[in-house]
């Protein structure tokens, strides 16, 4: 297998979902954030020195699986990596909440409670070694030709892992803690309000005003409760936005940069030496490469 020096971002129509594979694990910073979809991080062949999940903090090694629900506040720091890039450190498979729908009607009445190896029962640990297994065959499969046997391979483990989670690791929501706290839903304002209107030059002002909030009281709620400033999550969203544009536009980079709200090329290359460690042009290329 060839060596993972990169990131790269596996994404096709033919697929329901979108695939991350990342390099080694050093100097990794996800600021906290949280989205409907629900998302999928096994642990290869590193460690991640602090995944945090709400109020929980992990930190993984080789085999770990750790899922996020729709809408927990979730981040990732990781300084130290042990993988030597002759394969990936790690696999992010994000599950968008229309596709599980889809595959289960039922999915927004419960949640999925998979992180505490230690609570399984004997039938849970066969189904986490089960997902381990299945895991493990999607990343083979990227070593292949992307043909249409591959896809159909690859859907039919996405398919298992989806089966597997609902059948195993899922409980109602009626028995969980309250997901639609007054904290979360002025999370839910301030965030929603960032992705409403990231392509304009937003000030913080602006968003204060959006949720009826004083600009000093903003800042230290979304530090409270995210861990990062306003300003550091907008441009994360940025980012974000940015991304899907390089992947599947032919937009070149400076209307990208105008197009999402960065205002110049210069500007989204900072913002994306700090994310993904690579300036919008090369991360292009790179995984471009990789569809």
């Amino acid at each position: 297998m060839a060596a993972y020096e990169h990131q790269f971002v596996y994404t096709t129509k033919k697929l329901p979902v979108l695939f991350i594979v990342h390099p080694a694990l050093k100097n990794v910073v996800v600021h906290r954030h949280w989205h409907d979809d629900v998302e999928l991080n096994y642990t290869i062949s590193d460690t991640i020195d602090d995944f945090s999940i709400g109020d929980d903090h992990f930190t993984t090694s080789p085999g770990r699986i750790l899922l996020v629900n729709s809408r927990e506040v979730h981040g990732v720091q990781s300084k130290q990596a042990s993988a030597d890039g002759q394969q990936p450190a790690a696999l992010t498979i994000v599950f968008p909440l229309p596709f599980l729908k889809d595959c289960y009607p039922s999915v927004e009445q419960i949640q999925f409670d998979l992180n505490h190896p230690d609570r399984f029962s004997n039938d849970q640990k066969r189904a986490y070694h089960e997902l381990q297994r299945l895991l493990n065959e999607i990343m083979s499969q990227f070593g292949h030709d992307q043909n249409e046997l591959t896809i159909l391979k690859i859907r039919t483990y996405l398919m298992m892992i989806v089966t597997t989670l609902v059948e195993h690791f899922s409980r109602s929501k009626v028995y969980a803690l309250p997901q639609n706290t007054e904290k979360q839903q002025r999370l839910s304002s301030i965030t929603e309000y960032m992705y409403q209107h990231y392509q304009e030059p937003l000030k913080i002002d602006d968003i204060a005003n959006s949720v009826h909030l004083s600009k000093e009281y903003l800042i230290r709620f979304f530090k409270q409760n995210l861990g990062t400033t306003p300003y550091q999550y907008l441009a994360y969203v940025r980012c974000q936005k940015a991304q899907s544009l390089l992947l599947h536009s032919e937009n070149n980079l400076t209307e990208i940069a105008v197009n999402t709200g960065f205002g110049s090329l210069r500007s989204m290359n900072r913002t994306f030496e700090k994310f993904v460690h690579a300036n919008a042009k090369n991360w292009r290329i790179k995984n471009q490469a990789s569809q």
